[in-house]
C-alpha cells in the first residue's frame, strides 16, 4: 500500500484531493459514516447513491453489523441490484470453486461485507415465498425435533411471544441472501475462552449466529446494554435471550427443574421434577450459551460494557486472548508477520464506545473488502473506502483510496488518504463523492456504451 504524501496528511477540504485515479466502486462503513447520528440515511445520501448506481458505479457496504442488522439500510437504499443495471460481474468468483468455474449469475445482489469482515454476502429482493425455517436464507433457529439437557437458561418472558408483524427485511421475507461469498467464524476454543472471560468480567456477550443475536443477561444493567445495542442497530427483534432475570430462582419453593426445547425462538419449557436448582453458568453449559454453541461457531462475539470501563476492558481482553502485549516497535514486515502468528483473536474497541468485538485472528474489514472485490472482479486499486472507527483501519488502508470522516477517530485520520470536509451529520460522504464526480475521478461504464 502506498504512503499518503505527505505522510499522514489530513485534508479538511476535499477540493485539495490530488489522486489521478478513476474509481469503479465505493464501499461504506455504516454507523458514523454513511448513517447520521440518528443511525439513518439522509435523503441526500439516498438520492446521490441511487444516481451513482444508475450510471453503473458500484455501491457496497462494509460494516461491523450482522447482515440482518444492515438489511433495513440496504432495503431503504433500494438500488435494485438484481437487474441488469448493476455493472458488477454477472458471475461470483469466490475463489472456492474446485472445478475452475465461477458461480452462476442468479447470485447477483447488493454487495455486503458484514460482522467486521467475517462474512461476505450478496443481498437481493426475495425471489420466493418459502416459509421461514425452511429457507436457508432466513433466520436459522435450533431444531425443535431434539431436546437439550438442562442448562438453567430460561428465556426472558417477552421472547416467548411470536412477533406476528416483523419489521426486519429477512423476517418479513422482503430480502434474502442470494449468495454467501465467504464466512470465517471464531474457532470453538476461542469462543469458549471469550465467553469465560466475559463471564469473569461480569459482562454480557452478544453471540452472532446467522441472523440471530444470542445473549445471557444476569442483571438489569446487562439487559439495558443489550437493549441499547438493539436500538442502535435496529436488532431488537433479532435478540434471543437464553435466560431470565430471576436471580433468586433457587429460593423459590416448588420451582421445578426444567427440560428445555432447543428451539430458542419458541422458548418452551416443561417441568419434569420438583427439585429446586441453583442456576449455573460455567464451562459445562458454555456459560449459559450452550444452545447457541450447538448451532455452530459465531461470526463474531461482542462484549457489552459501560463506557467508563471500555478502554480498561478492551486492553484486558486483548491481553487475555492474545497474551502479554509487547512494547516493541514494529519496524518491518517480518515483525508484522511474527505478531500475526502469535495473534489468537482480533479485538476491536467498539463505537459507539460501549462494547468490545472479538473476531477470528485473520478477520478484518480490509480482508473482507479484498475478498468481496475478488468476487466482483474489481481491483482494490479501483475502490474508495469510507470509515470512521478503529475497525476501519485495514479497510481504509487496503482500498485504492481511503477516506476518513471528519468525525472519525484520530487513529483512522492518521492512515487515511483524505479526511472529509463534512461529518456524517453533514453529508460528508455525498459531498466528497460529488467532488470526485466533478473532477472526473469516478468511472461510469454506462456512459461508455
Amino acid at each position: 500500500r502506498r504512503s499518503p504524501s505527505p505522510p499522514h496528511r489530513t485534508i479538511m477540504t476535499v477540493t485539495t484531493t490530488t489522486t489521478n485515479k478513476k474509481f469503479r466502486m465505493a464501499a461504506f462503513d455504516l454507523d458514523g459514516t454513511l448513517l447520521n447520528s440518528n443511525h439513518d440515511l439522509s435523503p441526500a445520501t439516498i438520492t446521490y447513491l441511487r444516481h451513482l448506481h444508475s450510471k453503473g458505479f458500484i455501491i457496497a457496504i462494509a460494516t461491523g453489523r450482522s447482515a440482518a442488522c444492515a438489511a433495513h439500510i440496504i432495503e431503504k437504499l433500494d438500488l435494485d441490484s438484481n437487474d441488469e443495471n448493476n455493472n458488477a460481474s454477472d458471475e461470483i468468483n469466490d475463489g472456492n470453486t474446485n472445478d475452475g468455474r465461477n458461480n452462476a449469475a442468479p447470485s447477483l445482489g447488493f454487495p455486503l461485507v458484514c460482522t467486521n469482515g467475517a462474512r461476505g454476502l450478496r443481498i437481493r429482493k426475495s425471489q420466493s415465498d418459502v416459509d421461514v425455517g425452511h429457507n436457508t436464507n432466513n433466520l436459522v433457529t435450533p431444531s425443535s425435533s431434539r431436546r437439550c439437557t438442562r442448562s438453567n437458561t430460561d428465556p426472558l418472558p417477552h421472547t416467548e411471544e411470536k412477533n406476528a408483524n416483523p419489521t426486519n427485511p429477512f423476517l418479513k421475507r422482503t430480502l434474502e441472501i442470494s449468495h454467501e461469498i465467504f464466512h470465517n467464524p471464531l474457532s470453538p476454543s476461542l469462543t469458549l475462552k471469550t465467553l469465560a472471560l466475559a463471564h469473569t468480567l461480569n459482562c454480557v456477550t452478544n453471540y452472532y449466529h446467522d441472523h440471530r443475536i444470542y445473549a445471557v443477561v444476569r442483571n438489569e444493567n446487562q439487559l439495558e446494554l443489550t437493549k441499547r445495542y438493539g436500538t442502535l442497530t435496529g436488532s431488537e427483534e433479532l435478540y434471543c435471550y437464553l435466560n431470565d432475570l430471576n436471580l433468586n430462582s433457587n429460593d423459590e419453593e416448588g420451582k421445578g427443574e426444567k427440560e428445555e426445547d432447543c428451539d430458542a425462538s419458541k422458548s418452551t419449557t416443561t417441568t419434569t421434577t420438583t427439585t429446586t436448582r441453583m442456576p449455573y453458568y460455567d464451562e459445562r453449559n458454555a456459560y449459559g450459551y450452550q444452545k447457541a454453541v450447538e448451532l455452530g461457531p459465531p461470526s463474531k462475539l461482542l462484549i457489552l460494557c459501560d463506557t467508563s470501563k471500555l478502554d480498561e476492558i478492551t486492553n484486558l481482553v486483548r491481553t487475555e486472548l492474545n497474551g502479554t502485549t509487547t512494547t516493541k516497535t514494529i519496524t518491518s514486515d517480518e515483525d508484522v508477520q511474527q505478531q500475526q502468528k502469535k495473534k489468537q483473536a482480533h479485538v476491536i474497541r467498539g463505537a459507539p464506545p460501549f462494547f468490545v468485538e472479538i473476531l477470528h485472528p485473520t478477520v478484518h474489514k480490509g480482508e473482507g473488502l479484498r475478498r468481496l472485490c475478488q468476487s466482483l472482479s474489481i481491483p482494490l486499486e479501483e475502490v474508495i473506502a469510507f470509515g470512521d472507527g478503529d475497525n476501519d483501519l485495514e479497510f481504509v488502508q487496503m482500498a485504492g483510496w481511503g477516506v476518513a470522516m471528519k468525525n472519525a477517530r484520530g487513529v483512522l485520520k492518521e492512515v487515511a488518504d483524505e479526511v472529509t470536509e463534512g461529518s456524517n451529520d453533514q453529508d460528508g460522504v455525498v459531498k466528497t463523492l460529488e467532488w470526485y464526480e466533478q473532477e472526473g475521478k469516478l468511472h461510469f461504464p454506462k456512459e461508455e456504451k
